[in-house]
C-alpha cells in the first residue's frame, strides 16, 4: 500500500463535495451518478447508507461504499459450508454492498479493500450481533470478481449465478 497520506472515513453528509470524483472510464459513470444524485437522499431516507473516504482535512470524496439490506436467494446446497444449518427458507438474510467505488487517483491506497473491511465489521459486529443476518453479499460485476475473491467472497455455486452479468458473491459472517 502507498503511504504518506491519511484518510477519514464517515457517513456521507450534505456538505460533502462530489464534483471532482472521477473513476476514469465511461462504464463506471453509474457509480459517479449514484454518488452525485442519489447517495445523500437515500442516506437521509434510510434506504441505503453510504460511507465515504476523504483525504484528512478535506471534504472531497475519494472513495465510497453503499450498504443496504439484502438477501441471498439460493438452495442451501449452493452455499459452501452450510452443512448442518437448519433453516427452512430459500432467502438468507444479508447486508448487501450496493455500490463501491474508488477515485482513479487513489487506487494505490487499497481503499476498496479497506471499505470492504468496514462493511464486514458493520455486518458482523453491529448488524448480525443484534439481528438475524448471516451474509455480506455483492452482485459483482465481471471485472470485480477477482477483487471480491481476494477480499474473501465466494461465488454462489449455481450455473445460473455463474452465468449472470453480475453474479452473487458472499462472505458467511458466521465464519469471519
Amino acid at each position: 500500500m502507498k503511504s504518506g497520506m491519511e484518510f477519514d472515513v464517515r457517513a456521507i453528509e450534505p456538505g460533502d463535495s462530489i464534483a471532482g470524483f472521477s473513476l476514469g472510464e465511461a462504464r463506471h459513470t453509474p457509480l459517479k451518478t449514484f454518488l452525485r444524485k442519489h447517495a445523500k437522499a437515500y442516506h437521509e431516507q434510510k434506504l441505503a447508507y453510504t460511507y465515504c473516504v476523504f483525504e484528512k482535512g478535506r471534504r472531497a470524496v475519494v472513495a465510497y461504499i453503499t450498504l443496504v439490506c439484502g438477501e441471498v436467494v439460493a438452495e442451501l446446497e449452493a452455499i459452501p459450508g452450510s452443512e448442518g444449518v437448519d433453516y427452512r427458507y430459500g432467502q438468507y438474510p444479508a447486508v448487501k454492498i450496493a455500490r463501491l467505488a474508488v477515485h482513479g487517483d487513489y487506487r494505490a491506497y487499497k481503499l476498496g479493500k479497506q471499505l470492504v473491511s468496514l462493511a464486514l465489521g458493520i455486518s458482523k459486529g453491529v448488524i448480525s450481533a443484534h439481528v438475524g443476518c448471516r451474509f455480506l453479499m455483492v452482485d459483482a460485476k465481471q471485472d470485480a470478481i477477482g477483487f471480491y475473491s481476494k477480499c474473501g467472497f465466494t461465488m454462489l455455486d449455481t450455473d445460473e449465478n455463474r452465468n449472470r452479468a453480475a453474479p452473487v458473491m458472499f462472505v458467511d459472517l458466521a465464519k469471519v
